[in-house]
């Protein structure tokens, strides 16, 4: 196993996800590679400050959610803009009439 197989694996394991049922057992090496067992070491505390941590206030997060929300609704408008542009009043692409069949259909 590679360092960069080891720290992909714990990683995720780290993170809540199940082992892959092929996946190598990690501890063997994190005993024999110093390196990674460092790196071990760190992860796991990073782990825990960031659980410990204070997330954003409750109106951070509405005035977070009101930006989305807002840029999705402009974005949104101006997309309905262009599409009426392309497809015009008459509520079908300018041309001859005909349409393009796709494959499989």
């Amino acid at each position: 196993m590679t360092c960069a197989d080891y720290r992909l694996a714990t990683s995720a394991r780290l993170d809540g996800e199940p082992a892959a049922p092929d996946a190598p057992p990690c501890a063997a090496h994190a005993q024999a590679c110093a390196d990674c067992a460092q790196w071990l070491a760190g992860a796991r505390r990073l782990r825990e400050l960031t659980r410990a941590a204070a997330g954003p206030s409750a109106q951070r997060s509405q005035r977070l959610i009101a930006a989305v929300l807002d840029a999705a609704v402009r974005d949104a408008a101006a997309l309905d803009e262009v599409v009426f542009d392309e497809v015009g009043a008459g509520g079908r692409a300018e041309g001859d009439g005909t349409s393009v069949a796709h494959e499989g259909s």
